[in-house]
């Protein structure tokens, strides 16, 4: 009798342990602690900064696996050979904070398309994009400098510039071998190098928030795509199936890193009020 009752009594709190590590793993993140924690099982590849010799590879990848899958050319059903798209890549990878992976054999595997931009950038943009002949690229680079400058980290962490991991890629046969993630961290490494306080990560896709957690950047905000407003922005109706949830991550290394609360209350008020 008495060890019946003992194992009653310890069948209950083993239960009740389950549980309690079951509320535990849910509260944390969308990961387990072991998930973050362990590290990622990562191929021999090489890590190089892409140069003007490279550019045209670069323009090709981004197009064919970045691009191709990004939410507004899947509801436009673009045509991505316009030499506007061009011209755009190749500004950004100019400044010289791209980097590329390739395996042993010589192979390009993942490309990272990083630029440090000024709050000017966004404006520029949306001029370049204004003179546009096809009307999906118009709205394609419209909709990127609205995202760009939502929520504005230019004036939240009173920094000239800020560096943006802006597009990131790897070769389908490439990934779940924690690829995007060592070139997240690279990029994350060489902005610090080269001074830049505030790292910006914007994650739209089912995978890349994933990305950036396991590069501890913080998110700071998560807004429905059908809430993104602005001078000449498409959008995304509500009841759309491309309306997906956008989420700013961010490493700031500032005397701001922790901004005034009433004015972030204020922007998070400022974006909820874009509701259609």
């Amino acid at each position: 009798m008495f060890l019946k009752k003992s194992s009653s009594l310890l069948l209950r709190i083993l239960e009740h342990q389950r549980t309690e590590i079951l509320k535990f793993r849910k509260c944390h993140s969308l990961f387990g602690v072991k998930e973050l924690l362990q590290r990622e099982k990562v191929s021999n590849f090489r890590i190089l900064q892409a140069k003007s010799s490279d550019h045209d590879m670069a323009v090709e990848l981004i197009k064919r696996h970045y691009l191709s899958e990004h939410i507004m050319v899947r509801a436009r059903r673009m045509d991505l050979n316009d030499r506007a798209l061009d011209e755009y890549l190749i500004s950004m990878l100019k400044q010289g904070n791209t980097l590329y992976a390739k395996t042993e054999d010589g192979e390009v595997a993942g490309v990272c398309i990083n630029f440090a931009s000024s709050h000017v950038d966004p404006r520029n943009l949306r001029l370049y994009a204004y003179y546009r002949q096809n009307p999906n690229t118009k709205d394609l680079l419209c909709f990127i400098a609205q995202l760009q400058e939502t929520p504005n980290l230019w004036e939240i962490f009173k920094q000239p510039k800020i560096f943006e991991i802006k597009m990131l890629t790897v070769l389908p046969e490439f990934r779940r071998q924690g690829l995007a993630v060592l070139l997240a961290e690279k990029s994350k490494l060489q902005a610090l190098d080269q001074g830049y306080k505030v790292i910006r990560m914007d994650c739209i896709n089912a995978h890349d928030y994933k990305v950036a957690e396991r590069c501890m950047l913080q998110c700071i905000v998560k807004f429905p795509l059908h809430k993104l407003r602005g001078e000449n922005v498409p959008y995304i109706k509500r009841g759309s199936e491309f309306n997906r949830c956008v989420r700013v991550y961010v490493d700031a290394r500032t005397q701001a890193d922790v901004p005034d609360k009433n004015f972030v209350k204020h922007r998070q008020m400022d974006l909820d009020s874009l509701i259609e």
